[in-house]
């Protein structure tokens, strides 16, 4: 029993702990359209940089929220995984609680995502997709995200 445990603990930490780590590590400002290099590269207008900074704004609330439940699940789960007295079936009912706090954030994002690029036009989203990819090739960069 205790051979299945800690390495479920172990991968309980690293899970739990890559959000964080990503975000720390990430170079981009997290709000893109507002860098002066992005701006300038895009040749952003300030009608586009606010209806950005406003879908930014009105996702937020939610996305703190989905953090929020995401945080409170995976902490629950853990305090799960601690006790040896909890059958299989409330760590599987559990990590469900946890993947659907997780969709739902993700959810939320790209739903964020989608909605500003729509204010971009081809060219924009282009030259941002190639903007992004532009430390994606080196060693310990992963995709970052707006």
């Amino acid at each position: 029993m205790r051979r299945v445990i800690l390495p479920l603990l172990g991968l309980l930490v690293v899970w739990t702990s890559a959000p964080v780590i990503a975000s720390e590590q990430s170079p981009r400002p997290h709000r893109w359209w507002q860098s002066d290099e992005v701006n300038a590269l895009l040749k952003l207008t300030d009608k586009q940089v606010e209806t950005l900074d406003k879908i930014y704004r009105q996702t937020r609330p939610n996305q703190r929220e989905s953090w929020r439940r995401l945080n409170a699940e995976e902490r629950t789960l853990s305090q799960l995984i601690v006790d040896m007295q909890v059958e299989e079936i409330d760590i599987t009912r559990q990590i469900d609680r946890v993947e659907a706090a997780r969709s739902e954030l993700n959810k939320t994002r790209t739903l964020m995502v989608f909605r500003m690029y729509r204010v971009l036009n081809p060219v924009q989203r282009a030259t941002l997709k190639e903007w992004r990819g532009r430390d994606d090739h080196k060693p310990g960069a992963r995709g970052q995200r707006c």
